[in-house]
């Protein structure tokens, strides 16, 4: 799938699996700056994501 939106411009980063999700979740820095970040600002700030455990 992110083959077609790179066919029409757009710059995709794969999350998989969905279990992963968590890494865009409010708070975290994808989150944070998803405004104005680069396709590679995108993958760094994935990398950077701390998983959040309630105690």
């Amino acid at each position: 799938m992110t083959r077609l939106y790179d066919h029409f411009g757009f710059d995709t980063v794969d999350n998989s699996p969905l279990s992963e999700s968590w890494r865009t979740a409010p708070g975290q820095p994808a989150w944070i700056h998803h405004a104005h970040q680069t396709r590679d600002e995108l993958i760094v700030n994935l990398t950077r994501a701390r998983r959040i455990t309630q105690a």
